[in-house]
C-alpha cells in the first residue's frame, strides 16, 4: 500500500514557504524549521502563498507554530549581573526626571521581560517594561505570567533576595502584583521594528537573531539601535554581535554581549 502520508508531504510547497518566512520575519531556513513546518504541515497545505502577512490568520498561526521560545527567569545571569553592576547606574543616572525604559525584544513568554521589571526595582529609579514578540501565544503566557517551577528548575538562575519579589507556590511562580502595573505586552514583527525612535534605555534582544539570515540580522540591529537612547544599552546573546555603522560600541571590553549606542557626538 502507498505511504499516502508521505506523498502529501512531498507535495506540500516547504521551501516556498521558507522562502515567504524568510522575506515576512527573516527566518533563516534551518532542520529545526523545517521540523516545525513538517509538524504545521495541515497549516501549510491551506497557507495563500500570494498573500503572507503577519496579520493574516493562517500566516499568524504557522508563526505561531515555528518560532522558538526558549527562555527562562535570569537566564544569561552572568551578563545580567554585569548589566546591572556596571551598566544599569550609568543608565538610572541619565534618566533623571523620567522612567527607565526597558524593552525585551523577542519577549517569547515573557520571562525576560518579568526579569527586566525585577533589575527596575532593585534599581531604585521609576521604571516601565515592555516586551515584544510575533507570537500570540507566547503573548498570551507573558500577560498571564504564571510559570512551572521545573523540572529542570526555572528559577536556577535567580538570585534569592530576587525571588522575593515572586509569588512561589505548589510548583508554580508568578511576579508579585506590584510589579505587573509597570509591565506591557505587545505583538511586533522586530524585522519591520515596531519600537518608537530614541525611546529605549536598554533593549534586550537575546537567542534570537540565531534564528534569522544575516540580512535579518542586520535590519532588526538597525531597527533596535535606532530605538535605543543616546547612550543606551543593547544586550545581544553570546554568538552575536553588532557590525560597524549602526552607531553600537561594545560598552566595555570586560563586559560580553552589551553595548551602547553612541552619544550624538561619537
Amino acid at each position: 500500500m502507498p505511504d499516502t502520508g508521505s506523498h502529501a508531504l512531498a507535495a506540500l510547497p516547504f521551501g516556498a514557504v521558507m522562502a515567504r518566512l524568510e522575506a515576512l520575519a527573516g527566518f533563516a531556513a534551518s532542520e529545526i524549521l523545517m521540523n516545525r513546518l513538517v509538524r504545521a504541515s495541515a497549516l501549510v497545505a491551506r497557507l495563500p502563498m500570494d498573500r503572507p502577512g503577519i496579520d493574516h490568520p493562517d500566516w499568524a498561526a504557522l508563526l505561531d507554530a515555528v518560532t522558538v521560545q526558549e527562555t527562562r527567569m535570569f537566564r544569561a545571569a552572568a551578563q545580567l549581573d554585569q548589566f546591572r553592576q556596571i551598566v544599569l547606574p550609568d543608565l538610572v543616572a541619565g534618566a533623571t526626571g523620567r522612567p527607565l525604559s526597558l524593552v525585551s525584544a523577542g519577549c517569547a513568554t515573557g520571562e525576560e521581560a518579568w526579569t527586566l521589571a525585577i533589575l527596575g526595582v532593585r534599581s531604585g529609579h521609576p521604571w516601565r517594561v515592555l516586551g515584544v514578540d510575533v507570537s500570540r501565544p507566547a503573548l498570551q503566557a507573558a500577560e498571564a505570567a504564571r510559570y512551572r517551577l521545573g523540572p529542570p528548575d526555572a528559577l536556577r538562575e535567580v538570585r534569592a533576595e530576587d525571588r522575593a519579589l515572586l509569588d512561589i507556590a505548589a510548583g508554580w511562580f508568578e511576579p508579585v502584583a506590584a510589579l505587573r502595573p509597570g509591565v506591557r505586552f505587545r505583538r511586533e514583527n522586530l524585522l519591520h521594528g515596531g519600537l518608537a525612535e530614541a525611546s529605549a534605555d536598554v533593549i534586550l534582544c537575546r537567542n534570537v537573531l540565531i534564528y534569522m539570515t544575516p540580512e535579518g540580522k542586520l535590519t532588526v540591529l538597525r531597527h533596535l539601535a535606532a530605538a535605543l537612547r543616546p547612550g543606551g544599552a543593547l544586550l545581544l546573546g553570546p554568538t552575536d554581535s553588532a557590525p560597524p555603522g549602526l552607531g553600537l560600541r561594545l560598552w566595555s571590553r570586560d563586559l560580553v554581549g552589551i553595548w551602547r549606542r553612541e552619544d550624538a557626538g561619537g
